[in-house]
This record gives structure tokens, sequence and C-alpha cells, in this order.
């Protein structure tokens, strides 16, 4: 009897073809299915349990690898089976073929297949539609495990641009001002600046000698200077000071004896 079905997946061929060479792996994806114990490379025990119509069967037996051509994507299984509550036999030579169709990969399978028992009496059109729900089921599997042994895709890199921002961002708090440098008292009471003391945008003031001294006439400025250093120097001495109290005194005496004395001649004359 011979049974020809197709499957196909969205995967590479490369990664296809290893998955599918990986019997231990890829045992589970079709329905009923399982390597009970490994032999060699090319030998496994298997078992596999069908339903045919109404009737399920269990077979144990052996798969073998006849040939693998990784270079052609093309191998050959042969498999023998019995029942295992029953005088059934299965036995089978099944050649798979990978094809690349675009971004997917398609499958072939082709088996001559011999059956004995109960199986035979099933007929050729249900068994070879059991075939297909089988490898519809196991297209499905195959594609879920390729996905998740897939690389993850990497994201694109996306180039970062710097910009120079010259005003601050929403939310952000300004820069502090300059604090300016604290005045001193003195200056602040007379309005006149220290000398040498800029501050930001005033023009430069001079030191208030040399304010003075351009703002009044030389000779003024000599005498006015030497008197007032003649009264600083004499009041600041409390014996000057009542020296001077009392050649004032004096003088005011001697002033208002010479005025009474010329106020008396005058008298005398009329």
């Amino acid at each position: 009897m011979q049974i020809d079905s197709t499957f196909s997946v969205v995967a590479p061929i490369g990664q296809v073809w290893d998955t599918l060479m990986d019997f231990e792996k890829v045992a589970g994806c079709l329905p009923g299915a399982k390597i009970l114990n490994k032999l060699s490379e090319d030998a496994y025990q298997v078992g596999m349990s069908v339903k045919l119509g109404p009737v399920t069967m269990q077979y144990k037996g052996l798969l073998t690898v006849i040939e693998r051509n990784s270079a052609e994507h093309r191998a050959v299984l042969g498999g023998k089976a019995q029942e295992t509550r029953g005088q059934g036999t299965a036995e089978a030579t099944v050649t798979l073929v990978l094809a690349e169709d675009g971004t997917a990969t398609q499958g072939t399978v082709s088996a001559d297949l011999a059956l004995s028992g109960k199986a035979a009496a099933m007929g050729k059109g249900v068994i070879g539609s059991v075939t297909e729900q089988m490898m519809s089921l196991f297209a499905d599997n195959l594609q879920a495990m390729l996905a998740e042994a897939a690389p993850p895709t990497p994201e694109p890199v996306t180039e970062l641009v710097t910009e120079l921002v010259t005003e601050p961002a929403a939310g952000a708090e300004p820069l502090p001002a300059a604090v300016p440098e604290p005045v001193p008292a003195a200056a602040v009471v007379s309005g006149i600046e220290p000398a040498g003391t800029d501050r930001p945008g005033t023009a430069p003031q001079m030191a208030p000698s040399a304010a003075r001294r351009e703002a009044e006439p030389a000779g003024s400025l000599d005498a006015l200077t030497l008197a007032k250093g003649i009264a600083a120097d004499q009041l600041s001495n409390p014996v000057k000071v009542l020296g001077i109290l009392a050649a004032v005194a004096c003088i005011a005496y001697w002033a208002g004896r010479r005025s009474a004395f010329r106020t008396l001649r005058l008298c005398g004359r009329l």
C-alpha cells in the first residue's frame, strides 16, 4: 500500500532538517508516537498508538535510518512493528524529502506500507484519511517547536541624536542668578561705592576722596582740608578743647570791656 503526504512549516530548510533528524525530540510531534529506547545513532525502539475508526491499536517495534543525505535533505527510514495485543504487524519504508518554498520548507513523505491483522481490514481509504490527519497535527506541532527554538530577532539599533538645549527643559528649575558681592554699610549710607569695586551692569566708581578732589577747586580743597585737619586734631584731645574754651572766654571778656569803654567815651563827648 502506497501512502503519500505533504506538510509545510515556516522555517529555514536547514533548521527543519536538523530538527527532523533528532528523532528523540521530534517523535513527540507525531500523535501517539514515542521513542522507547535509543539503540544507536541509526536505530531506535519505538512505540505507536493508532486509532483506525472505532479501533485503537498499539504497536511496538524498531525504527532504523537506512539513508541520510543532509546535502539533499533526503532521508530513508525503515520500520517494523507488531501489535502489543494481537497478531497484526506493520512494516514500512518511508522516504522524506525537504524542499525550500520561499520562506517556508515543504516536506514530502512517501510510505510503502504493508499491514496485517485488523488494520489491513480497514482499507486504504480509512488508513489514508487517518494518515492525513496525523500529518496535519505533526506539521502544527513541528511549527510550534521550530518557533520556540528559533533565535530571537534582534531589534533594530536606533541612533541617538544629541541636541544642544539652550533653554531649560519643562519642569526643570532655572539656574540661580549670580549673587552680587555685599556692599559695606558705610558706602550704602553715603551712596558711594568703595574704590576698586565693580558691580555688574554699572560703571566703575571712584573712591570718595578722588571724587571730592575732582569736584572741588584745588585751592579751596587745600584750605578746607587744612582747616578740617586742624579742627579734628584739636577736638580729639580734651585738654586742647579746654584750652580753646578758655581762650574763647578771654577773647569774649576783652571784647566786652573794649566795647564798654568805647560806649563811655561817646557818652562823655555828648
